[in-house]
């Protein structure tokens, strides 16, 4: 793993996560995943060259673990506007399967971001009170958590404005995350599993009228189990994929931190398109050439003198030309790194001169899709 300039985000709950598990090795077999429906995509479009991007572009930010609470979140989110020189369109907050999203803490928040202008862009931990430590897929598609997600799909329906809600982020990642595949039996099974569990999740929202929830499909750059596997090994980043009727958005989070996780400076273009990467931004227009992308999780440590700010302005020109991305999320807190975009000035500056793009917007609209077709909408 010290290989790997990929990200690990420990989940900000009450669960404290298990140590890091040792690599698993390959396995050259395709994950036997549920048959998919009609609208779903099966298919690798030969790659094609694609005009620059014209259509807005919805910048996002987390604010820190601190700053995500119906109190703080309002402030943080000016005092980042005031920095980076524009509203976030996208709040992302982490969040587990203890939420109230009714008149609770959580329901509580998503009202403090929208009172603030902003759209919650929710990171969800498939973990509760009393959730097996092991097999937590298994429990959920016997339906263990069907009355935790009922009470929460009604949260979200009552709620009734456009959420962004990512299930089970980094499924493919290795850093101990109880959803992930390799904690679900590390095997050609597991990605059949959170297939079901996600479809499970997404039916139990729609048949209690959540239909205002959209769906955003993250996995993590690359196979941090198998680097440079590609598309036969189990735990390639599509073998997880739902299917086009489950959902809206897709993307993928990587970081650049060599000092933090060892391995080379990684520019933006190599952390997401690289082969290390299986090249998943390119691969992602390819394989659902429908569904806008978003881009999750993203930021970069700092390098040798200005390298952080000539990161940020290479990886928003990217961004802003790619015809399919329709926004991204920039993980602004000090962690295994310095995130956040005032870690130098040099840094904050930079960013700031890419938000004066007049395509970023401060409002997030879900019609918005990429310039290959409009977003369906559920």
């Amino acid at each position: 793993m010290q290989s790997f300039s990929f990200f690990r985000r420990p989940v900000a709950a009450t669960f404290a996560l298990a140590a890091l598990l040792a690599a698993c090795g390959d396995v050259p077999t395709q994950a036997s995943t549920p048959p998919l429906t009609p609208g779903d995509t099966a298919r690798a479009p030969a790659p094609t060259t694609p005009a620059p991007s014209v259509q807005p572009f919805f910048h996002g930010a987390f604010l820190g673990d601190a700053n995500s609470t119906p109190e703080r979140i309002g402030p943080a989110i000016r005092e980042f506007t005031q920095r980076s020189g524009k509203q976030p369109a996208l709040v992302k907050t982490f969040h587990d399967l203890n939420c109230d999203w009714a008149a609770g803490w959580c329901g509580q928040l998503l009202r403090s971001v929208r009172t603030a202008g902003s759209t919650s862009y929710l990171a969800i931990d498939l973990r509760w009170t009393g959730a097996p430590e092991k097999g937590l897929l298994d429990a959920i598609n016997s339906g263990a958590a069907d009355a935790r997600l009922t009470a929460m799909a009604r949260g979200f329906a009552a709620f009734g404005d456009v959420v962004l809600m990512e299930p089970a982020w980094e499924m493919n990642g290795n850093w101990a995350y109880a959803w992930q595949g390799v904690e679900n039996g590390g095997d050609v099974n597991a990605p059949a599993k959170y297939v079901r569990a996600w479809r499970r999740i997404v039916d139990i929202f729609r048949r209690e009228g959540a239909t205002n929830v959209r769906w955003v499909f993250n996995p993590n750059v690359g196979n941090p189990v198998a680097a440079g596997a590609g598309t036969t090994h189990w735990n390639w980043y599509g073998n997880y994929y739902p299917g086009d009727t489950y959902v809206d958005y897709v993307g993928a989070h990587g970081f650049n931190a060599p000092r933090v996780w060892g391995g080379a400076w990684q520019s933006f273009g190599e952390m997401f398109n690289g082969a290390r990467a299986d090249h998943i931004l390119g691969d992602l227009v390819q394989r659902f050439p429908g569904k806008p992308i978003i881009v999750g999780e993203f930021a970069t440590d700092e390098g040798s003198g200005d390298a952080k700010a000539r990161w940020i302005t290479d990886a928003y020109a990217a961004l802003l030309t790619h015809p399919n991305v329709v926004g991204a999320v920039w993980f602004n807190m000090s962690k295994e790194a310095d995130w956040r975009i005032d870690s130098s000035p040099a840094a904050e500056a930079a960013f700031r001169a890419a938000m004066a793009e007049p395509r970023i917007r401060t409002a997030f609209d879900v019609s918005v899709g990429p310039s290959l077709g409009q977003l369906a909408v559920n």
